[in-house]
């Protein structure tokens, strides 16, 4: 059947209000993306339209070689496009929403057209204010419209054909993933491997040495021609004849190459049968606690099991551990690139170990799923469940968090006071935060599952339990630290002194009084906190009572039983 472009916009149009209407139903995720359009939207835009204006003029008589940077340059952003639409289509993409109804009644050639078009569209809303204003700015800056016309159609071609070799690449991986059984037995394990060398890759900056060198590499390669059209309009340049020619070629004739490569295999992925691979039979003695037997009951042994046993079968449900890693990559970056540890490092590493202790366990009613009901009418009492959730997360983590630190602090210019300190506050946060965690999550359970990637659903922590628990974890610790260090506490009070007088009402607080006020704050969160936690906690479990409507559980003790 011919395919109908129409019929492909009609699909691209409904899938692309879907990503915006998805955006627009979860606050904390729309807000979110106005920060990212701000920070990483928004500045950029004004930078770059202002230095395109001021500078762009100075194009034509300087010595840089523009030509050969835009070679390379382009290659690599082909490249760097190509890898972000493949993991999307892997993760999100690479199905249609209702595909049985769909592919029923629509052509497959039409799917795959309205797919790309959505994803075109995705793209389009984010690069093309930028590109256009700083576009137009150099244009300016030139004196002349050309410079316009050729970057934006060399950035149209480099978009066009970087999307459809990343969806078919993306198609080529999960047709992989979904006929291999080994793979698809395999891929979450594989999926936590490439994010964890993508992660090492970006801290170690070694990310960037590779893109400079494929800079350098790719200026001969297919995708490099369309460099050439980038610069035609810039005055001085000397583009190259055949090199402009090939970058017709590449996407006239590669456009419709490609559509029919995309077509042909997402054909085979959707039409074909995924493998089911046989469920691994888990025996009794697999992933048992037994080893506790001197400091934990036989119930709390087993809830302990159940928990390690849980992770194992769906390691996907604690990606949400790994999201602060980004906010804490750059001293791990920082301390890479100066080739030794730096006095920031422990610290981090105590502070993220000692908060990921506590967020692995930060959901305990709701990881029991549809075991809850037995869970809650069996034998097990609610002092053996907490303790054993409490257990099944330090007996692995606290070993790993109290050496990861020790290690980084006697490797930094600490004293030795200092890090010894930090080792200790290391443990006791890992600790307490794993039973206040406990506390917050069960004042603030979530059930539902969420969509973790397109075709992989969890359940997680609800964001109010997140965020709470967060921010507890960060007051305890900058409590104690602002307590242990003289110099923080100095830095804070005139950090306060400024923003109160930045208000109009400049309020001095001495650094002795700060420090007082540190460790009361430490003291109530990493001593008193849970004690009251793990009451509540008990408490909670104890009286939870299943409803008989479908919005799952209900809760009949008040929040007064803390104490």
């Amino acid at each position: 059947m011919n395919w109908s472009p129409g019929r492909s916009v009609r699909i691209a149009r409904m899938e692309y209000r879907r990503s915006v209407r998805a955006i627009g139903k979860k606050p904390i995720q729309m807000l979110a993306f106005g920060l990212f359009a701000l920070i990483f939207i928004g500045v950029p835009t004004v930078a770059g339209s202002y230095l395109a204006y001021k500078f762009g003029g100075e194009l034509a008589t300087t010595d840089l070689p523009l030509l050969e940077g835009a070679r390379g340059g382009i290659a690599v952003w082909w490249l760097m496009v190509t890898v972000m639409i493949a993991s999307r289509v892997i993760g999100k993409t690479g199905r249609i929403d209702q595909e049985a109804g769909m592919l029923t009644t629509v052509p497959a050639r039409d799917v795959v057209g309205g797919l790309l078009g959505a994803e075109l569209a995705r793209v389009v809303s984010i690069a093309a204010i930028p590109l256009l204003s700083i576009t137009a700015a150099l244009s300016l800056s030139l004196g002349t419209p050309l410079p316009f016309v050729t970057i934006v159609l060399a950035l149209l071609g480099l978009v066009t054909t970087a999307l459809l070799a990343g969806h078919i690449l993306g198609l080529l991986i999960k047709l992989a993933l979904e006929r291999s059984e080994l793979l698809a037995q395999y891929k979450s394990v594989l999926a936590v491997l490439a994010f964890g060398i993508y992660m090492a890759a970006v801290m170690s900056n070694a990310l960037g040495t590779v893109m400079a060198s494929l800079a350098e590499v790719l200026q001969n390669a297919p995708t490099a021609w369309l460099g050439d059209v980038l610069v035609l309009g810039i005055p001085g340049t000397s583009p190259s004849l055949a090199r402009l020619g090939g970058a017709v070629a590449l996407v006239v004739v590669g456009l419709p190459v490609l559509f029919a490569l995309d077509v042909r295999l997402a054909t085979r992925l959707w039409y074909g049968d995924r493998v089911q691979p046989e469920n691994k039979q888990y025996d009794s003695s697999e992933s048992n606690a037994d080893f506790l037997a001197a400091i934990a009951s036989k119930p709390t042994r087993s809830v302990v099991a159940n928990v390690w046993r849980r992770t194992k079968r769906s390691p996907i449900r604690l990606l949400y551990v790994v999201y602060p890693v980004f906010l804490v990559s750059g001293p791990i970056q920082e301390a890479v690139q100066a080739g030794h540890v730096t006095e920031s490092l422990p610290v981090v590493v105590s502070l993220y170990g000692a908060w990921a202790m506590g967020g692995a366990t930060l959901n305990p009613l709701g990881d029991e799923g549809s075991m809850l009901p037995v869970t809650l009418i069996s034998s097990i009492r609610g002092r053996e469940f907490i303790k054993g959730h409490v257990l099944a997360v330090t007996v692995v983590g606290l070993p790993i968090v109290v050496l990861a630190t020790a290690i980084t602090g006697f490797l930094s210019p600490l004293e030795l006071t200092r890090w010894l300190s930090l080792t200790g506050l290391s443990a006791l946060l890992g600790l307490a935060g794993a039973v206040v965690a406990i506390g917050i999550g069960t004042m603030f359970p979530r059930f539902g599952e969420v969509n973790v990637t397109k075709s992989r659903t969890a359940v997680v922590p609800s964001k109010t339990a997140f965020a709470t628990y967060s921010l507890v974890v960060l007051l305890g610790y900058g409590g104690a630290v602002t307590a242990i260090t003289p110099g923080t506490a100095a830095g804070v009070s005139s950090m306060f002194e400024f923003i109160t007088g930045f208000l109009g009402y400049a309020v001095a607080i001495s650094p002795p009084t700060v420090r007082l006020i540190g460790g009361l704050i430490a003291v109530l969160l990493g001593v008193v906190a849970p004690p009251a936690a793990y009451r509540y906690s008990v408490r909670r479990f104890e009286s939870y009572a299943l409803d008989a409507d479908d919005s799952g559980f209900a809760v009949f003790e008040s929040v007064g039983e803390l104490f």
